[in-house]
């Protein structure tokens, strides 16, 4: 890309966008300022502008600063155009309605694990995943799945970048033991997280190919512990995450 066409204060307007998130909706714009490292006139400016265009919008009394629904429809626009959401959810609907858990579709987003679809559990006890969160790859089947498939120098570049934080007594946080579950992932052709992200709730996860072969893409299976036991696992969910996975894949145009 030629630099010389980039627009600093449009870049600085999207960096903005994205310091929302569901964990903090909202901000004002001393924080945001602070976030940034940006000169708070600037960002000051920035969103008022934003707000002018109807993607933010101010509350009266907290001065704080949330997304409106212009950006879910953004959001939207591209679900609705998106190859693999199209070819995907077809199959995740049928393998939920099979499995009778909370099925997910997620990518890779900077390396963490963004939520694209979910298809909801049939029991009355479900998980509280959200489309569009963003979890860290390193203790959820998700990431593991997609991880496994980077080259190595990917692998060592998300590592050493990476802050491994312990959310459960099951969080993988050493480097070295990280490196060696990716290699069972890789070798078995599914990630499995063991409670790692939340106390009693195991995932399976599957990678998804493209036509190059590239993993641009996961499904899952989510579920508590007293449900997902190991009988459950190995005879039901991996056979029939492996076969949706094999499924979505094909239709992407994988031939391998």
């Amino acid at each position: 890309m030629d630099d010389r066409y980039v627009i600093n204060s449009v870049v600085r307007a999207a960096q903005i966008l994205e310091c929302f998130s569901t964990d903090t909706p909202s901000y004002t714009n001393n924080e945001i300022a602070k976030k940034l490292e940006l000169n708070k006139s600037s960002v000051t400016r920035l969103l008022c502008s934003l707000e002018k265009a109807g993607f933010v919008e101010r509350h009266p009394k907290t001065k704080e600063y949330s997304l409106t629904y212009r950006l879910y429809q953004i959001g939207n626009v591209y679900i609705s155009q998106s190859t693999l959401h199209n070819q995907a959810m077809p199959i995740l609907n049928k393998f939920a309605k099979r499995s009778k858990e909370t099925v997910h579709l997620a990518v890779l987003n900077d390396f963490h694990v963004f939520y694209l679809d979910k298809v909801e559990g049939q029991y009355p006890i479900s998980m509280l995943s959200r489309i569009g969160k963003i979890f860290p790859s390193y203790c959820t089947a998700l990431g593991k799945a997609m991880l496994a498939h980077l080259p190595s120098d990917g692998i060592e570049d998300y590592i050493q970048n990476t802050e491994f934080i312990r959310y459960t007594p099951n969080t993988i946080c050493d480097a070295e033991d990280f490196k060696e579950e990716l290699k069972r992932t890789f070798e078995r052709g599914y990630a499995v997280d063991e409670y790692e992200n939340e106390p009693d709730v195991k995932c399976i996860a599957a990678p998804i190919r493209d036509k190059t072969g590239e993993a641009i893409a996961a499904i899952s299976v989510s579920g508590p512990s007293f449900r997902m036991v190991r009988e459950k696992i190995e005879t039901e969910i991996i056979p029939d995450l492996l076969e949706a996975a094999a499924q979505i894949s094909v239709r992407l145009g994988y031939v391998g």
